[in-house]
């Protein structure tokens, strides 16, 4: 039997997945890290914890496939997209990564804000702290001396990629998150690299996503117990190839990806670019095809945040997720009046607001911690609902809806979800979409499968979908709360400006 390895980078863990040609899954490995949150707005982490989890997921792997009497063929590779890491010229890092949350570069991007059109037409791109240039500029202006050292300014699936390869070289998925790859030609757009005061040399040669891009090493043979010469694949980012994997094929086909954050992917056959840049376009993990996303920033991550501080005493070793579920669950539908803000690491689509912060309103000595608990589900998902709203006028209706991530473990945020869209939610019964996506791209590039669709279809034979029908009530409900959080927002944005031009009159 012969085995594709998938490696599966996330923001706290690494899964490396083991599937059968057919698409069976026979093992899961995970090994778990933490970003380190240094203060409000920098994030970052060792680079060689991610190097040190994907030589333990290998060797493990290996163990697995020879207790199979199995072979491993290939290793495809997808990964969080927008963090960076700077090598040098033995491709070792100069300096811990800085991660795609970290918010440090705000004052770049508020310098360049009037060049937020002529990026966003480029690129397809919000000028957005998230996204890589910003962060490769700031090095460039704060750590001169990193900067020059560095040989090449790399993300993470670069680096993995050229741990287990020796090559260097970015697949257009991931260029097209930096803010310099041109979304039209599929190149480093020379503007954009002079805009941002950043040196192409510093940067990976480009290639298409789903195709071999290197043979594991002598070098990686030795730390890991893999064959030397294994075709690697890029399957793209981990976002992408979630969406993938969700049949997220054809134009108008939409995932809503619920963990640290929450994405919304909608596939499209052709570039979008609207005029007010409330969403943003990617290319696709599929070869000639472009994906219309919308992102929340901090989402599952709140709920963890919550139940750490509120559920959790000193003692407790794992999160309670049965207690918070269970107070959310025995909440009154719209929290009693608890409305929540999730910008808790700034605003992501559609307001790209780096400066907005998280808020409870509504609270009253009525209130009890089981409000606040439904009040993060109810506003992560409203939160989506208008993302998704501004998707159905590119691409007109969406029927149906699928999602995925570890917040759908919760069968009440999955049932929200649906009021709150107005629409199904399909939940499928393979948690590990992102794997399974990056499992048939690499099998179309090996030929196992004629097409994505092909590969999906075996993989998924034989397997049951939850689906998650919304309640006419709780629809009207929800639309008044969606406008009634819409205007919180803006009351506190218009107030925030009015008090910025009033400081900027009395200068």
């Amino acid at each position: 039997m012969e085995i594709i390895l998938v490696i599966d980078v996330g923001t706290s863990s690494m899964r490396g997945v083991l599937y059968s040609q057919s698409g069976h899954v026979h093992k899961i490995i995970q090994e778990t890290y933490s970003p380190e949150y240094l203060n409000d707005s920098h994030v970052e982490q060792d680079p060689f914890t991610f190097k040190e989890a994907l030589v333990n997921i290998a060797k493990q792997s290996v163990d697995v496939a020879n207790t199979l009497a199995s072979e491993i063929i290939a290793i495809s590779l997808t990964s969080q997209r927008s963090s960076m890491i700077a090598l040098d010229s033995e491709q070792n890092p100069l300096r811990k990564a800085i991660m795609w949350q970290d918010r440090r570069t705000v004052e770049i991007c508020s310098n360049l804000s009037s060049y937020e059109n002529y990026i966003y037409e480029r690129t397809g791109l919000k000028l957005s702290p998230v996204f890589l240039a910003p962060k490769i500029a700031w090095l460039k202006q704060n750590e001169e001396d990193i900067y020059k050292k560095s040989s090449k300014i790399v993300t993470i699936a670069d680096y993995l990629m050229c741990i287990m390869t020796n090559n260097l070289r970015t697949d257009y998925t991931y260029g097209s998150r930096t803010l310099l790859m041109n979304l039209h030609t599929l190149k480093w757009d020379a503007d954009l690299l002079n805009l941002f005061d950043i040196d192409e040399d510093k940067l990976c040669t480009l290639g298409e996503q789903g195709c071999i891009s290197g043979y594991t090493t002598d070098a990686f043979s030795k730390l890991s117990g893999l064959k030397t010469g294994i075709p690697v694949i890029s399957a793209g980012g981990d976002q992408q190839c979630s969406a993938m994997g969700n049949g997220v094929i054809n134009e108008g086909d939409t995932q809503v990806t619920t963990g640290t954050g929450s994405f919304i992917i909608t596939s499209s056959d052709k570039p979008h670019i609207d005029t007010v840049s409330k969403v943003i376009c990617s290319v696709s993990a599929i070869p000639n095809k472009y994906v219309l996303e919308s992102s929340i920033l901090t989402s599952g991550t709140i709920y963890n945040w919550f139940n750490k501080n509120f559920y959790c005493s000193d003692e407790t070793v794992k999160y309670n997720y049965d207690k918070i579920n269970f107070d959310a669950e025995n909440s009154q539908l719209g929290s009693n009046g608890v409305i929540l803000l999730p910008h808790f690491q700034g605003s992501g689509s559609p307001n790209w607001n780096p400066n907005a912060t998280g808020l409870f309103h509504g609270v009253s000595l009525g209130t009890r911690r089981g409000d606040f608990s439904r009040s993060i589900l109810e506003g992560i998902a409203a939160e989506i609902a208008e993302n998704l709203d501004i998707l159905r006028s590119y691409v007109g209706k969406i029927a149906g809806i699928n999602v995925s991530g570890g917040l759908t473990k919760n069968s009440l945020f999955n049932q929200i979800q649906a009021d709150m869209y107005g629409a199904s939610v399909n939940l499928p019964s393979d948690f590990e979409t992102t794997a399974l996506g990056a499992f048939a791209s690499a099998a179309v590039a090996l030929s196992i499968y004629n097409s994505i669709s092909e590969a999906l279809d075996c993989s998924n034979k034989d397997k049951e979908n939850t689906v998650y029908k919304p309640i006419l009530s709780n629809i009207e409900i929800y639309d008044n709360l969606k406008i009634r959080r819409k205007a919180i927002y803006n009351d506190l944005y218009n107030k925030r400006l009015n008090e910025i031009s009033k400081v900027l009159l009395k200068n």
